[in-house]
């Protein structure tokens, strides 16, 4: 049997959700801050089995969370690197494009860490994952070297990192 979340863990995640209540709210006033308060916790109330189980979320430690805050520029570069490599192929009078499906196998423990390196796949342009099946990643690649960047891209170190 799975433990409930404790308070503390309901408070850390409580003030992220307020702030994006706040910035979603289109003027900030005593009233919004209040629904959003009695919002926010309700959220946390009715899903605190999904959203604060430890072993799912890897971010709730101290160390894993600063990881991650280098892991979203280092998403942003290669995103910007292979946009740039997809514009030449696309601009490309010869069009090399050689789209292909690759497997790739890794050993992700956690759901959490397999769906966060999927979709930096998927947002990286010129890849995309298609399937996740156990530790078994289906990738279609526009060519081979696009295909060939996926092997210990910095994606999967740092993804390895928040694992550990």
């Amino acid at each position: 049997m799975q433990k409930k979340a404790g308070l503390l863990e309901m408070i850390v995640m409580f003030f992220p959700l307020l702030g994006f209540w706040l910035v979603l709210s289109p003027k900030v006033t005593m009233e919004s801050i209040a629904i959003g308060f009695v919002v926010c916790w309700t959220i946390l109330i009715y899903s605190r089995d999904i959203l604060l189980r430890k072993e799912e979320m890897p971010l709730y430690s101290m160390k894993k969370l600063v990881i991650f805050f280098t892991y979203i520029p280092v998403l942003i570069i290669e995103i910007f690197k292979s946009g740039i490599y997809v514009a030449k192929i696309v601009l490309s009078p010869s069009l090399p494009v050689k789209p292909h499906f690759v497997k790739k196998k890794l050993s992700f423990k956690n759901d959490f860490i397999k769906v966060l390196y999927g979709n930096s796949i998927t947002l990286t342009p010129g890849t995309l994952t298609v399937d996740i099946k156990e530790n078994e990643f289906i990738i279609h690649a526009l060519t081979d070297g696009v295909a060939e960047g996926l092997e210990d891209s910095p994606m999967e170190q740092y993804a390895k990192k928040m694992e550990e």
